[in-house]
């Protein structure tokens, strides 16, 4: 004959004998409990997201603001030669220095591009990554023999 489980509350009011162990908080009654039961309804549904957008592509960094950051250090570049050495002799030396920037500009901006092509980065950030770029490339052609 099986017995009965004892009621964790007797009829006379007393807490149960375990009811002052360490760690044994009392609770109420009329708390809901902190998780569902096994058996107990589910909890609600999320809800659900609309689609995105039709037509609507993610901003990417464009190659002509890439450019535009390596050519603010290419401008960097012939101010600071203009500032320090002077105008050059003529307008073809002024032409072939110029003509040097072109390479190393186009080189640091297809690499800024390929860094941050794939979401819109502030233009600001562009132009600190194109600077090392742009000046490892020309000292680059700098150093190498012209023919």
């Amino acid at each position: 004959m099986a017995t009965p489980p004892q009621d964790p509350r007797p009829g006379d009011g007393r807490p149960p004998s375990w009811a002052g162990a360490p760690g044994f908080t009392p609770g109420a009654d009329d708390l809901l409990p902190h998780a569902p039961m096994p058996g107990a309804p589910p909890y609600p549904e999320a809800p659900e997201h609309g689609p995105p957008p039709v037509g609507k592509r993610p901003r990417r960094t464009r190659f002509g603001t890439a450019l535009g950051a390596a050519a603010v250090w290419a401008a960097a570049n012939l101010v600071l030669v203009l500032a320090v050495a002077g105008a050059p002799p003529g307008a073809a030396a002024l032409g072939e220095f110029v003509g040097a920037l072109v390479l190393p500009t186009l080189l640091a901006a297809v690499l800024v591009w390929s860094i941050a092509r794939r979401r819109a980065w502030a233009f600001w950030l562009l132009v600190l990554v194109a600077a090392p770029l742009f000046w490892v490339f020309r000292a680059i052609f700098m150093t190498l023999p012209t023919s």
